[in-house]
C-alpha cells in the first residue's frame, strides 16, 4: 500500500545469498590466527589467543533479499588456556543482527542502512589424549586395561563479539526509451518521423546521450557494423535492407547511480554463426568483420546476453569463461544460426564494477492477455511476477521481440497485456527483471586492517555461478542456478 514502509530486516546468508540457520553447521565460521603451532609461551603464561568470526548478512525487504550477501569478519581477543598441542572448538550460542534504515523519497525507499551484529560463542580449549582405563567384566571384576582416545577440556570462555557495518542501498535506476517502426522493404534509412509514437516519443536520440543501444529487426540482434546510429538517424550498412513488415527497435539504456550519476557503460558484441553440430565456441571462432574484443572473462562483465537466433536464452543454458563460450543444451543450435553473446561492463565514477542481479518470468502464451505466478513455468523459475519498483528495469520479449513498455503492465504477482491482438498459444512470455548492485559490498566494517584484507582474500575467491547450469533446451526460458550451501566450521 503506498505510503507504507516495508519491513527492513538482516538476516544471516550464505556466500551465495541464501538464507540460512545461524545455529547450522558452518553458516557463521571461526578461524584461529596464528595456529595454536605458532603461539609461543612468555613469562606470563599463555598468550590471548585470535579468532576471526566470519559470516555473511544480506538486507531484506519484507521476503525479498535487497542487497548483495555482505561478509563480515570480527576479530576477537580470547584469554583461554591453550598448550601448545591443544585446539579450540566453538559453539554459537546466540546470533542477533538489526538493520536501522534511514527512509527517503516517495514512496519511501531506504537509503543507508544501519546493520548491527551481535554474536555470543562459547570457546572450548582442549587437547586429544590417550587414556589406560581398566576393563570390568559384567561382575565388576578388573579383567584388563583398554586404551581410549578422547579429548581432555582445559579451558572455557564464553565471548560477545559484534561489528557495525553501515550498507548504502546502491541499486541502479535505469532509464530506457524506445524507438519503434516498420520496415517498408525500401528504405535504409529512418527517422524520427518515420517512428510510432504510441511506442515513445523520444525518437532516435543520440549515443552520447544515453549507457548504450542495441537495435533489433525482427527480433534479432544487430552488430554494431550493420548500421550507423546518431541522432534524429538510424541508416542500415548491410547490402540487404530490412524486408518490409519487419519491425525495427532500438532500445536506450541509460545506468544512473542512486546520486543520479550517468553511469560509464561499455557494451560489446561476440559474435558468431552455428555450424549446426558445434557447442562450444572460442575466439576464433567469432566473426572478425563485426567484431575482434573475443568472449571476456565473467570478472571484468557486470551481465551477459546470449542470444541464439534472434532468442534470449536462459543464463543455465551457458556457461562463459574467458575465451570460452559453452552451450550446456542437449542439441547444437541450427546451421546458419546467429550466436552473438553481448557483455554489458557498469561502472561508477569511481571505477567500481557493477554486477546486475537478473530473474526472468517465464510462460507459455494461453491465447490471453492476463499471466499470473500460478502461470509461470516451474521448472524454470517458482519466485513469480516481481514488483517493478524492485528492479532497475524490465524488459518483456514475447515470441524473441522486444515489447514496447505501453503494452504492457507488471504489478507484483501480475503481467497484462494491452496489445490489441492476444500472442499466438504457446509463444515464450519472458519478463526480465534486471537490478544493479555493486560487484563488492559497499559496507565499512569496524574491523583491523590486517581483518579486513583477510576476509577481502578470502572473498574474491568466489567466481562463476554458485551451481553448473543443466541441460535445457535451446529456446526454452531462462532460470536462476539454485547455490549450495557454503562453509564448514561451528561446532
Amino acid at each position: 500500500m503506498t505510503g507504507f514502509c516495508p519491513l527492513i530486516t538482516c538476516r544471516l546468508t550464505d556466500q551465495c545469498g541464501n538464507e540460512v540457520d545461524p545455529y547450522g553447521l558452518g553458516n557463521v565460521t571461526y578461524t584461529v590466527l596464528p595456529s595454536p603451532e605458532n603461539r609461543k609461551k612468555n613469562a606470563y603464561g599463555f598468550p590471548p589467543v585470535s579468532v576471526a568470526v566470519e559470516g555473511y548478512v544480506a538486507v531484506y525487504s519484507d521476503k525479498t533479499r535487497i542487497s548483495p550477501p555482505i561478509p563480515f569478519c570480527i576479530l576477537q581477543s580470547l584469554h583461554v588456556s591453550l598448550p601448545r598441542e591443544g585446539f579450540l572448538t566453538f559453539r554459537l550460542r546466540d546470533f542477533h543482527c538489526w538493520a536501522l534504515p534511514k527512509w527517503s523519497g516517495s514512496p519511501p525507499a531506504p537509503g543507508q542502512i544501519e546493520l548491527l551484529i551481535s554474536i555470543e560463542t562459547s570457546a572450548f580449549s582442549k587437547t586429544a589424549v590417550n587414556l589406560l582405563v581398566p576393563q570390568v567384566d559384567s561382575g565388576l571384576q578388573v579383567v584388563g586395561r583398554v586404551c581410549i582416545y578422547t579429548n581432555m577440556l582445559n579451558d572455557s570462555v564464553r565471548f560477545h563479539s559484534g561489528c557495525r557495518i553501515r550498507y548504502q542501498s546502491a541499486a541502479l535506476r535505469a532509464e530506457v526509451s524506445h524507438y519503434y517502426t516498420i520496415a517498408d522493404g525500401g528504405k535504409r534509412t529512418y527517422r524520427n518521423s518515420d517512428g510510432m509514437k504510441k511506442y515513445g516519443d523520444r525518437g532516435l536520440l543520440s549515443p552520447q546521450e544515453v549507457s548504450y543501444y542495441n537495435v533489433f529487426v525482427n527480433g534479432v540482434l544487430q552488430p554494431r557494423t550493420n548500421y550507423i546510429l546518431e541522432k534524429d538517424e538510424l541508416t542500415f550498412t548491410t547490402q540487404d535492407i530490412p524486408a518490409e513488415g519487419r519491425p525495427i527497435v532500438v532500445l536506450f539504456t541509460t545506468w544512473k547511480d542512486f546520486e543520479g550519476r550517468i553511469m560509464d557503460v561499455t557494451n560489446r558484441q561476440y559474435n558468431a554463426v552455428s555450424d549446426g553440430a558445434k557447442k562450444q565456441y572460442t575466439d576464433s571462432d567469432e566473426i572478425k568483420e563485426y567484431g575482434n574484443c573475443g568472449i571476456p572473462s565473467p570478472n571484468d562483465v557486470s551481465y551477459f546476453n546470449l542470444y541464439i537466433n534472434g532468442v534470449l536464452q536462459p543464463k543455465r543454458n551457458y556457461i562463459v569463461k574467458k575465451g570460452i563460450l559453452r552451450l550446456t543444451t542437449s542439441d547444437a543450435p541450427v546451421k546458419g544460426a546467429p550466436v552473438i553473446l553481448e557483455s554489458i561492463v557498469i561502472r561508477d565514477s569511481a571505477g567500481q564494477l557493477y554486477r546486475t542481479e537478473i530473474y526472468a518470468y517465464n510462460a507459455y502464451s494461453n491465447g490471453g492477455k492476463i499471466y499470473t505466478d500460478q502461470d509461470e513455468i516451474k521448472m524454470y523459475g517458482t519466485d513469480g511476477i516481481p514488483d517493478p519498483r524492485g528492479s532497475s528495469y524490465q524488459n518483456l520479449f514475447i515470441n524473441g521481440v522486444l515489447q514496447p513498455p505501453v503494452d504492457y503492465r507488471v504489478r507484483e504477482g501480475y503481467l497484462v497485456l494491452d496489445t490489441v491482438n492476444d500472442p499466438a498459444v504457446g509463444a515464450p512470455i519472458i519478463l526480465q527483471s534486471v537490478n544493479g548492485v555493486p560487484a563488492e559490498s559497499c559496507c565499512r566494517v569496524q574491523m583491523s586492517d590486517a581483518a579486513l584484507a583477510q576476509w577481502k582474500k578470502v572473498y574474491t575467491r568466489i567466481q562463476g555461478p554458485c551451481a553448473p547450469a543443466p541441460s535445457v533446451q535451446d529456446a526454452v526460458p531462462p532460470d536462476r542456478s539454485s547455490p549450495p550451501a557454503s562453509g564448514d566450521g561451528a561446532e
